[in-house]
């Protein structure tokens, strides 16, 4: 059939024609995508702007904050910080906490001495480091005084180290309406009226002249509580 033929041999140039501009348009359009997407400033500026937004969202994230227990003062820097992670159980969000050791070693101290000062040990170091005063001087006062506060004038006045002055009850000794405000008022009275570098044994006469004149037993109690929370601090893995 010679007609078929010449019309099969007219459209063979028709479909080559028509299938090298298909070629060329897929050509086009990959060239072009490959330019917009990674050559063209239009693409730089999209990504840039991703880039913007990711940052301002995650500086906004409060994922871990530090938090320290208290602010570093006259001895803590002699002890190295130990750290903990607490997480809050509503917002998720997790905290470090810089606990100083002889908040820990304070604790471990006066719990094993069944004392009623233990809750308040970290508001013991902190008083202590405001007035510049020995962390654990007030503390070892009391251990001599009352047992470290099992044992006080009139049984609630919340005076752990024989104290006299102010608030007096009838025989004498100072009450206190809460234990921090015992521990405060004592620190104080230690800091201004003895003095931040008095030893036990320098503090004595004015303390406890009784024991300055025989064996000095104050001086030698409150040394050796001293000496005890050192090495509470010095061994608090172990406590």
């Amino acid at each position: 059939m010679p007609e078929l033929e010449g019309i099969k041999t007219k459209l063979l140039p028709i479909q080559s024609l028509t299938n090298s501009n298909i070629i060329r348009i897929v050509f086009f359009i990959i060239i072009f995508g490959i330019y917009y997407f990674f050559v063209s400033p239009h693409f730089e500026k999209l990504l840039i702007t991703g880039i913007s937004r990711t940052a301002q969202k995650s500086s906004t994230m409060q994922v871990n904050t530090l938090s320290p227990v208290f602010d570093i003062y006259t001895y803590s820097a002699e002890y190295n910080l130990s750290s903990g992670i607490s997480e809050n159980s509503t917002t998720g969000i997790s905290r470090f906490i810089t606990i100083d050791p002889r908040v820990l070693a304070m604790s471990s101290f006066l719990s094993d001495y069944h004392s009623p000062l233990a809750p308040y040990s970290k508001y013991i170091v902190e008083t202590a480091d405001s007035y510049g005063l020995d962390w654990r001087l007030v503390v070892s006062i009391s251990g001599v005084e009352s047992s470290f506060g099992n044992i006080v004038p009139g049984g609630d006045s919340n005076n752990a180290w024989g104290w006299r002055g102010i608030n007096k009850n009838a025989r004498g000794w100072s009450v206190f309406a809460t234990w921090e405000d015992g521990i405060k008022e004592i620190t104080r009275g230690l800091a201004e009226g003895y003095g931040v570098t008095l030893t036990p044994a320098e503090i004595e006469p004015a303390y406890c002249p009784p024991c300055a004149e025989g064996g000095h037993a104050w001086a030698r109690g409150v040394s050796r509580f001293m000496n005890e929370l050192d090495y509470y601090v010095d061994n608090l893995d172990n406590n």
